[in-house]
């Protein structure tokens, strides 16, 4: 049942046609299409990088001195009764409600991959922590 489907024929028409329209307004409008490249730039260099990095060290340093784990350990009775979620959910819940919505799908796809929550557990734990907060902006 897991068979790759081939898309219909109407949306690849409809999805490349689309392409070509976005790809020649911005050749016809292409003074337009630099200015809003700069300014998103601009935004991402002095409003979102330097609002997310230090929050991107201090959870890498917290997981390489193992602080996490010990968190983990503390609130694993009330992370898992209350969210059936491992108990280092509680730090991707406390960074993600400081930081927002990268913070927490981040951390979630390292404690997937190190093997520190399930697929199922990761879901759940990006369902209840993001938190995408426009105080960035």
């Amino acid at each position: 049942m897991d068979e790759e489907r081939e898309p219909k024929r109407g949306a690849v028409i409809v999805t490349g046609f689309t392409m070509l329209l976005l790809t020649v307004a911005l050749i016809v409008f292409s003074e337009h299409g630099y200015h809003a490249t700069v300014a998103a730039m601009r935004l991402f260099f002095d409003v979102v990088f330097p609002s997310l990095l230090p929050f991107f060290i201090i959870s890498d340093v917290l997981l390489s001195t193992g602080m996490v784990h010990y968190l983990g350990v503390l609130f694993e009775p009330l992370m898992r009764p209350l969210f059936n979620v491992p108990g280092i959910g509680s730090f991707v819940f406390s960074m993600g409600l400081a930081a927002g919505y990268p913070m927490d799908a981040v951390l979630t796809a390292k404690f997937r991959k190190q093997g520190l929550c399930t697929k199922i557990e990761g879901e759940r734990l990006l369902a209840f922590t993001n938190s995408a907060e426009p105080k960035f902006i």
